[in-house]
């Protein structure tokens, strides 16, 4: 799946995202409500799993790479899941670099993403979640017309804390 909006290029990663990867998944400030940053094996191998072929199978992660048209810079990722193939039930997520956030690089990347699921995948359902802390995460949910449809109690843990979790959803028109 490969897809351009008015400032973006959304793409497949490749192993030479690595560092790329690396800078923000290592980043306190984007990994605050998603985990522990990573290590640079850790960032790797996680990258490599998404460099895979995908086959739209149950748990199995469709990982993007959000891109700068004007410079291929990668400043972020956008990923997909199937949670339930039988009821036609995905998840997605997403991630920005720190120096890229409150842009509307999130907002175009996402609302081109989710469109392009509706479009080029058998889904019915998109969700999404998010720690409840994370108010800049829920309200762009809300801004891509997802609905809150769960409070989800002591969801994650983040750090040595438990964290509470919303979950949102946007079924097809």
């Amino acid at each position: 799946m490969q897809f351009n909006t008015q400032r973006l290029v959304i793409r497949r990663v490749t192993p030479d995202d690595i560092q790329a990867c690396f800078e923000h998944r290592s980043c306190t400030t984007t990994s605050r409500y998603i985990g522990e940053p990573l290590t640079l094996d850790q960032a790797k191998a996680r990258l490599l799993e998404g460099c895979e072929p995908w086959h739209g199978e149950e748990h199995q992660r469709l990982a993007l790479g959000i891109t700068l048209n004007y410079s291929g810079r990668l400043i972020g990722e956008l990923m997909f899941k199937y949670v339930n193939t039988e009821s036609l039930i995905g998840e997605i997520g997403y991630r920005l670099h720190k120096d890229f956030i409150g842009q509307g690089y999130a907002f175009e990347a996402v609302d081109a993403f989710i469109t392009q699921l509706f479009v080029q995948q058998p889904v019915m359902k998109i969700t999404a979640l998010c720690a409840t802390d994370n108010v800049a995460s829920w309200k762009l949910m809300e801004k891509l017309g997802m609905q809150r449809e769960g409070y989800l109690r002591s969801h994650f843990k983040l750090g040595n804390e438990r964290a509470d979790a919303y979950y949102y959803g946007l079924c097809r028109a």
